[in-house]
């Protein structure tokens, strides 16, 4: 019997079919039910911090205030979330005239005032100025290094401010191990310099669901250097509805909403598959946000297995950091470190991203489902998206005893093993 699975590859469904006694797993995060309000899950949560006290409490009346928002790669509800922020603020007496939105870019592209419209919607746009970060200008050099010896470059609008509140989302992520927290500070406003610095530490080993890792410890030493005041972080659904809602200390609150992110997005299989299909739904803009789905699926797959990430990647390898990714995907590691000593490598994030990438080449056969001319300069195996069906068709009829498993929206989900497989 065949089992009918429809994956999304970008906006667009597409159903594979895959017999049952191949079938090894097909992850989703777990189903939770929502809250009966998400505007009250938000409004709780910042009622009742975590490792803090209320906004009302801590921020003065005078202070001018920075809310830190992300960008269009995330799926994060801005337009439920600010708006509650706003609301306490204003309780505490700060008006809307002190209050600036910073876009946390990080290195990516900035938005257009069409995308920042449809995130954070024109009434929020009227009520308070939003502003673009940009890693390369209007920057300020803060006394004092982070533990592993990093300059401490930062955005200076953030800097000039008397309080800082970060708003993002928690999910499983490489290199970092989880997103949220103070990653919404570093890369999130920080300066090329200290962000290439910071992506480097991820180069080492998979990262991905582990709670303390090199870059969430880097981040964390630049939220207490610099000062972030207050978090508000979130959890959805696959359809972008709110889960849960945590707010308070950057650290504290932070590792609560962990806890929650393992229950929703560990998804738990029991073996290993030969092929795994990797459907990177939504992180599809670009294939810097995609390869998330590389990661995931990694734990999941046999070491020397196929891995297929199923991503259009519209926007090729990456808007802001492609070219140089493109030019360094044929270097190993040894010879991308002597480069870096070198001086040789302007866009040290490329570097970072390029050794990821080189871990899972040598332990998977990867294949993408971009536009082939960039999958085959970044070194990887393409299989058009009308093909996966009849590429798997192949591997049966060469092996019947082939497992096939499937992650759905990967970029999200954490596969966790229920035995040692």
């Amino acid at each position: 019997m065949e089992v009918k699975i429809p994956v999304h590859y970008g906006e667009r469904i597409i159903e594979l079919a895959i017999p049952d006694e191949n079938l090894c797993f097909n992850l989703h995060r777990n189903e939770f039910r929502p809250p009966e309000s998400e505007v009250e899950e938000i409004r709780n949560a910042i009622k009742h911090p975590i490792g803090t006290k209320r906004l009302g409490e801590i921020v003065p009346k005078d202070a001018s205030v920075v809310i830190l928002v992300d960008d269009r790669t995330r799926v994060t509800p801005q337009k439920l979330i600010i708006p509650v922020i706003l609301e306490e603020l204003n309780m505490a007496g700060v008006k809307n005239e002190q209050i600036k939105l910073i876009i946390a870019y990080g290195t990516h592209r900035p938005m257009t005032e069409q995308e920042i419209e449809e995130r954070f919607g024109r009434d929020l746009m009227n009520q308070v100025a939003i502003l673009h970060h940009d890693c390369h200008t209007n920057l300020e050099v803060v006394d004092g290094l982070t533990r592993r010896g990093t300059r401490i470059v930062v955005n200076k609008e953030v800097m000039d401010a008397d309080f800082r509140i970060g708003v993002g989302g928690v999910l499983p992520h490489h290199p970092v191990g989880w997103s949220g927290g103070a990653k919404i500070f570093l890369p999130g406003v920080a300066g090329t310099e200290t962000v290439n610095a910071m992506h480097l530490l991820g180069a080492t080993e998979q990262q991905l669901g582990k709670i303390l890792t090199p870059c969430r410890e880097e981040m964390e030493d630049f939220a207490t250097q610099v000062g972030l005041h207050f978090i508000v972080n979130v959890i959805q659904t696959d359809s972008g509805n709110l889960l849960k809602a945590v707010a308070g200390h950057f650290i504290e609150a932070h590792r609560e909403a962990v806890k929650w992110g393992m229950q929703i997005f560990g998804a738990k299989f029991s073996e290993k598959a030969d092929i795994t299909i990797s459907s990177s739904y939504p992180s599809d803009h670009d294939f810097t946000q995609a390869d998330k789905g590389l990661f995931s699926a990694e734990l999941a797959t046999k070491e020397g297995g196929d891995i297929i990430l199923l991503s259009p990647c519209h926007e090729g390898i990456a808007p802001t950091h492609g070219e140089e990714i493109a030019r360094l995907s044929r270097y190993d590691d040894q010879t991308l470190w002597k480069m870096l000593e070198n001086n040789e490598i302007k866009d040290r994030f490329g570097a970072s991203e390029c050794m990821y990438l080189n871990h899972i080449k040598r332990n998977f056969k990867a294949t993408l489902t971009m536009e082939s001319i960039l999958t085959n300069i970044m070194g990887f195996h393409h299989l058009d998206v009308n093909d996966v069906q009849k590429y798997l068709e192949t591997r049966i009829s060469l092996d019947k005893k082939i497992k096939i498993g499937v992650v759905n929206y990967s970029s999200e989900v954490l596969p966790v093993p229920t035995t040692d497989s």
